[in-house]
């Protein structure tokens, strides 16, 4: 499950609109309209914690692409599982800085899901 699906399911499962929970992380509604909506991805890793707190979740389970990972296991096993969770979490913190444009960010998931399962791969011709 992706980032903005989790979100819409929570948010529905705790009963907020999507104007509550926007003000409860102090931002506006159109930011939650992009988690959920558009794919996008919070600048400020606080939002993560907030999120988090608010839901009552671990912020790990907000940074996991659950089909990504979910992909990599099959692919892989449980190694490819490991690595791929670890890398989503890096990605996103590498993300929550803001300093990235939204294309850059597009870009560098699609360079990043290529290269991880060519590398798998090659490691796997090898053994």
């Amino acid at each position: 499950m992706k980032f903005g699906e989790k979100i819409h399911k929570l948010r529905k499962q705790y009963g907020f609109t999507q104007a509550e929970l926007a003000e409860k992380l102090g931002v506006h509604h159109r930011t939650i309209i992009g988690y959920e909506r558009d794919g996008r991805y919070p600048r400020d890793r606080n939002i993560y914690k907030k999120l988090a707190d608010i839901f009552q979740v671990p912020v790990h389970y907000l940074y996991e692409d659950s089909s990504f990972i979910d992909e990599a296991a099959s692919a892989y096993g449980e190694s490819g599982k490991e690595e791929a969770k670890q890398l989503a979490m890096e990605l996103s913190e590498l993300f929550a800085t803001g300093e990235l444009s939204d294309e850059d960010m597009d870009n560098i998931m699609y360079v990043m899901h290529r290269a991880y399962f060519q590398y798998r791969e090659s490691k796997r011709v090898k053994e």
